[in-house]
Parts: C-alpha cells; structure tokens; sequence
C-alpha cells in the first residue's frame, strides 16, 4: 500500500522536472514530509488548457495541479468515499468501477520524494522506513485523478497505483507504490491511450531507480508530527504504537 509519503520539493523545481506549466492557483502546499490521505497533494496531468470563458483549447499539456488525495467517482452520492479509495491495485484497477474510466482517460504522475512503509516484527511492533532515492533524485508514482461535482462546486481528487513488492522492498511490506520511469511517464498520462497496460511494470533497480531502505523513528506514526526530523535515519527498534 501507499499511506504516507514525503512532498517537499518547490513547485518551481516540479514544474522544470516534470516539463509541466502551473495551474495550481497559487495554491501549493507547504512542504510536507507526512503526507497522509485527504490531504492537499500535487500532481502531473495531460489537459487541455481553458480560454477566459472557460472553454477548451488547443492541444494537451501537462499541467501541475493541487488535488485532494483520495479518489472520489463521478457518480459517487458522498466525496467522504474517498479517503476509503486512497490506492487502486494494479492487477484490478482496469475493472474496479471507481477506477477504470479514470484510469482509460485521467492518468496522472504524483510527485514525491520518497515514501513509508511498516514493517512487522514481532507481536504488535512495526518499525516504519522511508523509501528514497539514494541520488535524491524525485520520484513519480502512477497515478488516477477524477472530477467530482454538486451544487456548482467541483472537487479534483486521486488515488495512487500500487503493485506487489519487488526485490528488497519485499522484505518492509508486500506491497508499494507503482513507480514510473521517465520514459514511461509521456505514455502513462497521454489520455489518447486507453490501455497503458504494458506500462505497469515492477520497481526494478536496473532502470534506474536506485532505492535506499531507511529506517525512521516512529514520530512518523502521528500525521500531527511533520518536519525533516522525521526522516532521520534510526537504528534503534522502535516501541510499540498505533500507525494512524
């Protein structure tokens, strides 16, 4: 799964990395070192841009956008339904109703600069690590955004791709978020494609990604606790503690 991550870096160094230009409002959060669902979170969509009256225009470009994580159906009744559909898995997410037309027409990249993961010990004990690149170089989860409306407002909301674990990942946690090489990323959000399928390919080192596996002090458990400290690396077991 993917619960919490790490967004810190500017809009200004996302928008020059991902080729993308603002349309975020002004509206970018603060760099957050716990994001966790229902949160404001940035993400890199393939659109049409809009003319003063609001009609489409031109050809798509990629775009840098602020959405609500945790993807909420065009035809939901509730938005709250979101912060269930946080991740879509990628062996059903072409078939699951609140995913597959977002994921045949409204793919996006998110951002991060690494991620969490818990892993079981034994009895209630989970030692939290922070997935990162060892370059640190930011990485790009595959993504699902969607539109949802009533009484003339609009929410934008999304979810992220998750697959089993590959290699030493394996060890943390069975699962983890689906991430997208740069060669993939013009494919994964062209919304000419309706079948990106051979674009959910398994985390492997040898593309590139180069993952450190650190572990962190469980401050990070708390979604109130945020701050670079939370990255730190420990070596130390942690304590017993509810994770949310």
């Amino acid at each position: 799964m993917c619960g919490r991550y790490v967004s810190v870096r500017s809009s200004d160094d996302l928008l020059a990395e991902f080729d993308a230009v603002d349309a975020t409002g002004g509206q970018s959060p603060e760099p957050d070192w716990n994001v966790a669902p229902t949160k404001p979170v940035r993400v890199v969509l393939s659109r049409r841009q809009r003319d003063e009256e609001g009609h489409p225009v031109g050809e798509p470009v990629r775009q840098l956008r602020v959405v609500t994580w945790g993807l909420v159906p065009s035809w939901a009744k509730d938005p709250s339904v979101g912060s269930r559909l946080i991740n879509a898995r990628v062996e059903s997410v072409a078939e699951k109703p609140a995913f597959r037309r977002a994921y045949a027409a409204r793919r996006c990249l998110v951002p991060n600069d690494g991620w969490y993961e818990w892993r079981a010990g034994d009895g209630p004990r989970k030692q939290p690590f922070y997935m990162t690149p060892a370059d640190g170089h930011p990485l790009a989860f595959a993504g699902l955004y969607e539109f949802w409306g009533e009484n003339g407002r609009t929410l934008t909301t999304c979810t992220i791709l998750t697959a089993p674990a590959a290699g030493p990942l394996r060890d943390i946690h069975d699962r983890m978020p689906l991430l997208l090489p740069r060669r993939t990323w013009a494919g994964w959000l062209d919304p000419a494609v309706p079948d990106p399928s051979q674009l959910l390919q398994p985390w492997d080192e040898a593309s590139g990604e180069h993952l450190e596996l650190r572990p962190v002090a469980d401050t990070v458990n708390d979604v109130r606790h945020n701050g670079a400290t939370l990255v730190e690396p420990v070596s130390e077991p942690v304590q017993p503690q509810t994770l949310f």
